[in-house]
């Protein structure tokens, strides 16, 4: 009784500090996670507009470089132009009903610093240098410029983009936007979003858009919500000061801080959100799980005492015998069983000692594979059976230890001399108290015989591929030739007979030889141009849709002539595409003279080739489509097979498309597909092959 009372009293004590220790100490860790999932938040928040900052200045400077190509291509500072001005004004209204641009204006300054347009006021002619410092600089040296600045109105971004007339500078196009977008994209998510401009600015901002403030700070976004301006209004200098976050009125409140083109402190962006709504259900799991611990850890505690008393009461010296007596029975067993599995597997496997490299074990299927008795392979080495020994065997021995290498493939030689192409899998393992590299072997040597025939299969195909390839380029140069060759022939014949008949005046010989080197030319850069298609470059390389198409143009484009046909792209981005351009041309090569035989079999009044491209959230897709009638139905599933055509054996191959299929699949990893389909073109319609490019974003 004495006993119990003791171990229950040393129970108490013990338990008693050590929960409310770790009571405190998870209490601590609490308030250090939800501070951190606090800092994340805050983090993510000014983030997020820093992003929304960005992409609208970058938004509000490409609207600008638009309108300022568009005032320089319509020379609106020389001409001054009413009507022009006036486009302007139908641009700026266009902006705002089709994007989420709905406060946007624009503002031509000269070189001189007058105003001569304002979408917003009809006033012109003052010179606003005096209220615009930073365009003094400007004009000065023109250049590109994307600030956010505070004005009479309001803070908002400016893009200032210099206009140049017949290369000389004329002024400036600016595009001016505000925040309201940013502030929308917040709302939308359920957030709060306030911005305030500097008090400093109070006096600067003499027509406020909004005409709301909080105390001295100007509110600049319309919708800004009564309640959150209230907790502004009771708490403004507190919360001017915090750093990332604070919780005030149940609302978890992040700060960003907005400065000038100077680095000078402008405006502060708040963004409130209700606190209950954003972690209430990660408080309540972090409180219930750091309970639950708390009561766990008790538990164990108890349960520790109370097993070292019971242990220390009874006697269990028998029990524990027993227990050794069943456990000694369970590893005899395991070890019969892996005898079974080891000895038993069709699969050759073999033990290894990892410091003395020899061969601890091998089961039968090894035994008779490599011809030796157990008495005579484990007296072996794993470098006994290597039929090329190398300084690699050491390296290889190295790389399993670390678990670095599980596979690799060696040459074996058996007892009867003959050599065999061995795939060894290996991983350590631990039996008893050592260690063991375990090693599973596969014979390979036929498979690998298959694999070289395949290759050279391949090469020979290739070779093919090729050639075939060669003699359409042969064709193609003799198309691009033809019309040079017979200008050239016609202006010497002409000067020949001119001069036998003693006609020959200097301008017909002058134009006769211009003629005569300009067609030159054209042949010289057209060699040039095939003989860079044929260059082979073993370095990938980054290249745009258009400039492969251009590439191609400069190879085909006398014979789509020739055959009448009008070649036209689509393409409205500018995605780079890496790998081989010169085999991603030849894919459009294939594609084409596929198209110029089928248009000879079909009496067609317009003959239309249209590439487009478009890109999906993880594919750009390139489509080339004819108006040539399609591929048959019981050929259309075979045209990608190698040798497979449906021109005569002196016409065709088979091998353009199956080559096209190899190269999009293995060079540049995406798909090539084909069906029938019917298009549109300048409002015809027509209906043909369609090759499908599925290439991957990334």
């Amino acid at each position: 009784m004495k006993n119990s009372f003791r171990y229950l009293l040393i129970l108490l004590i013990i338990v008693i500090p050590i929960f409310f220790t770790i009571n405190y100490f998870l209490k601590v860790k609490l308030d250090s996670i939800m501070d951190n999932k606090h800092q994340a938040l805050a983090s993510s928040i000014n983030s997020l507009i820093e992003q929304s900052i960005e992409d609208k200045s970058k938004a509000t400077l490409n609207i600008a470089l638009a309108i300022s190509e568009f005032a320089s291509k319509n020379t609106l500072f020389t001409q001054r132009d009413n009507k022009k001005f006036e486009v302007l004004k139908n641009i700026s209204s266009e902006i705002k009903n089709n994007s989420n641009f709905k406060h946007l204006w624009i503002h031509i300054v000269d070189k001189n610093g007058v105003s001569r347009y304002r979408t917003w006021t009809e006033k012109v002619g003052d010179n606003v240098l005096s209220k615009r410092k930073e365009l003094i600089d400007l004009i000065k040296n023109p250049k590109i410029t994307n600030i956010i600045s505070v004005g009479i109105f309001d803070i908002t971004f400016k893009s200032i983009i210099p206009v140049y007339e017949e290369g000389e500078f004329q002024g400036f196009i600016e595009t001016i936007t505000k925040f309201n977008s940013i502030a929308d994209k917040f709302q939308d998510k359920g957030v709060d979003f306030l911005l305030l401009v500097d008090k400093k600015y109070k006096d600067q901002i003499k027509k406020p858009f909004t005409k709301k403030f909080v105390k001295e700070y100007y509110v600049a976004n319309i919708d800004a919500k009564d309640s959150a301006l209230e907790i502004m209004d009771k708490n403004l200098d507190t919360l001017l000061n915090i750093k990332n976050y604070t919780i005030n009125n149940d609302k978890f409140i992040t700060l960003f801080k907005l400065y000038d083109f100077k680095k000078e402190h402008m405006a502060y962006i708040f963004t409130l959100q209700n606190y209950d709504k954003v972690f209430s259900k990660e408080v309540n799991n972090l409180e219930n799980f750091i309970k639950i611990i708390g009561y766990l850890l008790i538990l164990i505690i108890i349960a520790i005492f109370t097993i070292f008393y019971y242990f220390n009461k009874a006697k269990y010296t028998k029990k524990l015998e027993e227990e050794v007596n069943l456990r000694t029975k369970e590893i005899e067993q395991l070890n019969r069983r892996y005898k079974q599995i080891f000895d038993g597997s069709k699969v050759m496997k073999i033990l290894v000692d990892p410091i003395t490299k020899k061969i601890y074990d091998a089961n039968k299927s090894t035994l008779n594979f490599y011809g030796y008795t157990k008495e005579q392979i484990t007296s072996f080495t794993t470098l006994d059976f290597n039929a090329n020994r190398t300084d690699a065997d050491d390296f290889i021995f190295e790389k399993i230890l670390k678990n670095e290498e599980y596979r690799f493939v060696i040459k074996h030689k058996l007892s009867n001399e003959e050599i065999k192409d061995i795939e060894i899998h290996a991983s350590l393992v631990n039996i008893g108290d050592k260690e063991y590299i375990y090693c599973i072997l596969r014979d390979i040597t036929k498979d690998l015989k298959l694999q070289n025939e395949y290759e050279e299969k391949q090469k020979l195909f290739y070779q093919q591929a090729k050639m075939a390839s060669m003699g359409e380029m042969l064709e193609n140069i003799a198309h691009q030739w033809r019309q040079p060759l017979s200008t050239i022939t016609t202006a010497a014949s002409g000067m020949k007979v001119q001069k036998e008949f003693g006609i020959l005046d200097d301008k017909f010989f002058n134009d006769s030889i211009d003629t005569i080197v300009k067609s030159s030319n054209f042949l010289s850069q057209t060699i040039e141009d095939f003989r860079n298609f044929f260059k082979r470059s073993n370095a990938k390389e980054t290249f745009t849709l258009e400039e492969a198409v251009e590439d191609l143009l400069k190879i085909i484009s006398i014979k789509l002539k020739t055959n009448n046909i009008d070649f036209n792209l689509i393409n409205d981005n500018s995605y780079k595409i890496r790998g081989y351009k010169n085999e991603f041309i030849q894919v459009f090569l294939n594609f084409i003279n596929n198209s110029i035989d089928a248009f000879t079999l079909l009496d067609a009044e317009k003959k239309i080739i249209l590439v487009e491209s478009t890109i999906t959230s993880n594919a750009i897709l390139i489509t080339f489509q004819d108006s040539a009638g399609g591929i048959g139905k019981d050929t259309i599933e075979k045209v990608f097979e190698p040798y497979f055509t449906t021109k005569y054996k002196s016409q065709g191959t088979g091998i353009g498309l199956y080559m096209s299929e190899e190269i999009i699949t293995k060079h540049f990893k995406g798909k090539l597909n084909v069906k029938n389909s019917n298009f549109t073109w300048n409002s015809k319609e027509y209906f043909g092959a369609k090759f499908i490019i599925e290439l991957p974003l990334n």
